[in-house]
């Protein structure tokens, strides 16, 4: 056919046809995708999507290269108050003192920092329950918790420590925390665990051979474990001891000496530990993770075991008491639990512990998920106590149970989240709810005073300012409003991301929560039962 003889010009489409047509093609186009937007809602909420997006985020973030940390900055002032003489310490309580920070310098080589990890194991897909709970253990993971379950496993490496002017070569060192450690995935300051003679049998500090570096990352307080740990051992239950750390880090061929910042020492709850603390031999220390404290699960140790994490060595003879509560607190009668729980349960030290727990609104913990407590046995009386772990997220400023306002107004009666058949048992019974009654009352009158608490937080806060100033000017600024007096501003329910709540204040929850406890302790008011939020 001759190219000469097709018209020059296709004939036009009518207007109204052209119109329809466009109509037609955008009604397409918007019907596909209101689909794609429904689909991604529906999909969204179903729990293994939602944990396959977090996965898959802190998967990518974790192959991102990191920061170089800056170089340290502080004034010669400041520098002339850190602690430098551990070589001379004697005694643990001597290294774990709130007005002690420590001078602490971390060192690596390039092979030694790869070796920290993390490493990666399958994750728990699923995680996100639909009742607004969360799965915390990984059987393929070391240890327990949230990063074990998002694939996260931290092994072991070497390293040398400086502290305090006391050199230790060849230690132990791994990351440890999950939530901490998270937050901290794009950064060099994360949460360490070094254990002194893990390679070297007589390496020790003042008769501790573990420390703990907490990283802050979550507290903007920086305060909130000093002050929670000593207000628990004021109140009488045995609790680990802290000190302040301003930490620094070498990478051979990386940087030297680059800050980190400041960090809070943590006593280790050991076999040492609780030694000192109850002055016997043989103490078993357990660190459970379960919401379901004390269920029966047969009379093998085996199905315990991953559930209750022993942090000592535990003899046959401890498995079977462990066992046998958990027998008593799921199968017993009301009458028969009553009448026996004075058997396995040190009530008065139990007391204490719940009192503590529910005035500092601590929802990071066995009143919500199952976790950041341990139980200890004490030989000499064949009953079991508890310990608190892990208290950064106290003071009411957990960001998920609830909002601040509701952690303030948390009920004293009923101060668990969800289910929980073991306090709920024990509150039951009216020896035992007496006894929480009156601690509650006599910590309420001697040391959940406002004021006390807040002359704490200002010393408190003069010995670390200087501190977390050198780490940046955006720390320093949350710093100071977390601990400031007045009235936080913005909206006191908001949950935005990062450390401290825009409407989070240390001595405002101290004002709120006392009055609301002396509320309810003369039956004034009946407090807020406070409700995980459930997935739809």
């Amino acid at each position: 056919m001759d190219m000469r003889e097709v018209p020059a010009r296709a004939p036009r489409m009518p207007w109204r046809w052209r119109l329809l047509a466009v109509v037609g093609l955008g009604f397409l186009v918007l019907r596909q995708l209101l689909l794609s937007v429904i689909g991604g809602v529906l999909l969204w909420q179903v729990p293994q999507v939602q944990s396959w997006v977090w996965i898959t985020m802190l998967t990518h973030q974790a192959r991102q290269p990191l920061d170089t940390p800056p170089e340290p900055s502080l004034p010669a002032a400041a520098a002339a108050t850190l602690a430098t003489n551990a070589a001379a310490l004697r005694f643990a309580d001597e290294l774990f003192r709130p007005t002690n920070v420590w001078d602490v310098h971390l060192k690596f080589s390039a092979a030694q920092w790869a070796a920290l990890g993390p490493n990666s194991v399958p994750p728990v897909l699923g995680f996100m329950r639909s009742d607004g709970s969360v799965i915390l253990r990984n059987p393929k993971a070391a240890r327990p918790g949230l990063a074990g379950v998002l694939g996260i496993d931290q092994p072991w490496s070497a390293g040398e420590l400086e502290f305090g002017g006391a050199d230790f070569r060849d230690v132990g060192a791994r990351f440890k925390g999950n939530g901490t450690f998270i937050e901290a995935l794009r950064t060099h300051k994360r949460p360490f665990k070094i254990n002194l003679n893990k390679r070297v049998k007589s390496q020790q500090l003042a008769g501790r051979t573990t420390l703990n570096f907490h990283n802050l990352v979550a507290d903007a307080s920086c305060l909130s474990d000093t002050l929670a740990y000593e207000f628990f051992r004021e109140a009488g239950v045995p609790a680990p001891r802290t000190a302040f750390a301003r930490m620094r880090l070498t990478i051979d061929g990386r940087f030297t000496g680059r800050l980190l910042g400041l960090y809070v020492v943590v006593e280790n709850p050991d076999a040492e530990w609780a030694r000192e603390e109850f002055g016997a031999e043989g103490v078993a220390l357990f660190k459970p993770v379960t919401y379901e404290l004390f269920k029966d699960l047969g009379d093998a140790w085996a199905a315990y075991e991953p559930i209750y994490a022993p942090k000592t060595k535990v003899k046959a003879r401890h498995q079977r008491r462990v066992i046998e509560l958990a027998r008593l607190v799921t199968l017993a009668s009301d009458a028969d639990f009553a009448a026996r729980i004075d058997e396995f349960i040190d009530v008065a030290e139990f007391a204490r512990f719940l009192a503590g727990e529910a005035l500092l609104s601590n929802y990071d913990s066995i009143l919500s998920n199952g976790q950041n407590f341990l139980l200890y046995l004490d030989p000499r009386t064949d009953r079991f106590g508890f310990i608190p772990w892990d208290l950064d997220h106290c003071w009411g400023e957990f960001p998920h149970i609830g909002t601040i306002a509701q952690r303030e107004q948390a009920s004293l009666w009923h101060p668990w989240v969800g289910e929980n058949r073991f306090l709920e048992r024990m509150l039951a019974v009216p020896a035992v709810h007496e006894r929480y009654r009156r601690e509650l009352g006599r910590l309420r009158k001697t040391l959940f005073l406002p004021e006390r608490l807040s002359a704490r937080t200002d010393a408190l806060a003069a010995t670390v300012r200087p501190f977390v100033a050198e780490e940046s000017a955006d720390r320093l600024a949350k710093f100071e409003r977390v601990v400031a007096g007045r009235r936080p501003d913005g909206p006191r329910d908001g949950k935005p991301p990062g450390p401290g709540p825009v409407g989070f204040s240390l001595k405002h929850f101290f004002n709120a929560r006392a009055a609301a406890v002396s509320d309810q302790l003369e039956g004034r008011a009946e407090g807020v039962v406070l409700k995980r939020t459930p997935r739809r």
